[in-house]
């Protein structure tokens, strides 16, 4: 049995172990057998009592999901986090945020950028953990594992329906936002317009449409100091609205994504909406759903009665991908269309990372392939084995690459270790796909 940091690992594979980093002892049960319920015996909780030993674990395994107390006094989980996002490329997986107060909670949902996919208090962990669990099984090809090839993004699609829950609207849309940021689809900025957007367009469906929450209730409600959320659990006790379900549908192809959303509800005067929310603030307590989904998302239309909705939102035209810390103090080479990047036959000084654009893979004269931003890298083969070129390559579109030696790529495995085993994932995971695609010709 391997170990990490004083860690005794379980034989079982890193997609099966569900880190927790606690130093609660009380936690690991409960969630344990939370997660269990939902994926059953093979999934394990490894507890990681503090900040240190964590890391490690983090930095060696890249787990896809991960579990933090963020209320835990004897680990500064907001310090991990800070770490996390330092370098995203690497530490790439999902966040399940565990918090002992409304503080806490808030402190977490206002960080930008963090892949969290949903924050749960302390004083329901198993009831909501199993809902998001479950969300997350019914997802996994959007719950984000980096890979090789340029066919990681096809058409993903997905149709579900929700319960009239805030915590599933925000888990969803969570996901979909962190999976889009990850491949590169959507910078920093867009995730956070999407994910408001989404958001508000889910809750609209929950509180107006299934609720039938009224502007005034709403209002007197909010006024008094109470959140959204306790009116709608009090409308949810009512069976009617309690059985009444959000459709919620979403299609990822490699050019864009496109949503749809619809709740069971009366429907409600969208045109009149639109023409009273033109003037507001993106801000104001009421119509915010539309102008955010308006202002941030293309295509946006309803049907007649008001009830249902689809929007889409457009990617970068040459698509882009997150640029790894290990190569930060490298600047990048801008490449214009129709230029060489390397010739076949040359010398294998260097290797490059794909920041950006699309290009073309010539054998002999002959196009063989293209290679994106979802490829990483080109021309690492034959640069880790001190190979000639086997191929020409020629950009397609403007684009951006890292042009790294042989001993600027020694030098950054130095500064960050971690890299190295990384990096022989990718190889072995692209070596994987070929056997694959010549196993079913």
């Amino acid at each position: 049995m391997g170990t990490t940091a004083g860690v005794r690992l379980p034989v079982t594979q890193p997609m099966d172990i569900i880190p927790l980093i606690s130093s609660d002892s009380r936690l690991v049960v409960p969630i344990e057998q939370t997660v269990r319920t939902v994926r059953g015996e093979e999934r394990q909780v490894l507890p990681l009592a503090d900040a240190g030993q964590a890391l490690e674990y983090l930095n060696i395994e890249m787990p896809e999901l991960v579990i933090v107390n963020f209320s835990d006094p004897a680990i500064d989980a907001f310090a991990i986090l800070d770490t996390i996002m330092g370098d995203p490329w690497l530490h790439h997986g999902g966040i399940v945020a565990l918090c002992g107060s409304a503080k806490d909670m808030k402190r977490v949902d206002e960080v930008q950028g963090a892949n969290i996919i949903a924050s749960l208090s302390h004083d329901d962990i198993s009831g909501q953990l199993q809902k998001v669990m479950g969300i997350i099984e019914s997802n996994r090809r959007i719950l984000f594992q980096r890979e090789i090839g340029s066919d990681i993004i096809s058409n993903i699609s997905g149709s579900f329906k929700l319960d009239n829950d805030p915590l599933e609207a925000r888990c969803y849309v969570n996901l979909i936002c962190n999976f889009l940021f990850n491949f590169g689809r959507i910078d920093v900025d867009k995730k956070i317009q999407l994910n408001l957007a989404l958001y508000e367009m889910l809750i609209n469906a929950i509180e107006h449409g299934n609720c039938g929450i009224t502007y005034d209730e709403k209002s007197a409600w909010l006024e008094n100091g109470r959140y959204i959320d306790e009116l709608i659990l009090e409308k949810r006790r009512d069976p009617l609205v309690a059985q009444r379900r959000v459709t919620f549908e979403y299609t990822i192809t490699p050019e864009r994504s496109r949503f749809f959303i619809g709740d069971e509800g009366d429907g409600f005067d969208w045109k009149k909406m639109q023409e009273t929310t033109a003037k507001q603030n993106l801000f104001e307590l009421h119509g915010r759903g539309i102008m955010l989904t308006r202002k941030f998302t293309e295509n946006l239309s309803y049907n007649g009665k008001g009830n249902e909705v689809s929007f889409d939102i457009g990617y970068e035209a040459e698509g882009a991908t997150l640029m790894p810390g290990l190569f930060k103090e490298i600047k990048p080479v801008e490449a214009a269309t129709g230029d060489i990047i390397f010739r076949q036959g040359e010398a294998s000084d260097f290797l490059y990372f794909i920041a950006k654009g699309r290009y073309e893979v010539i054998v002999n004269g002959t196009v063989v392939s293209t290679l994106t931003a979802d490829d990483l890298f080109m021309g690492e083969m034959s640069f880790l084995l001190n190979n000639r070129r086997s191929a020409t390559v020629r950009a397609a579109t403007r684009g951006s690459l890292i042009k790294v030696s042989k001993k600027e790529f020694v030098e950054a495995l130095k500064r960050k270790p971690h890299y190295g085993l990384f990096l022989c994932r990718l190889l072995a995971q692209r070596i994987q796909r070929v056997n694959e695609r010549s196993s079913k010709r």
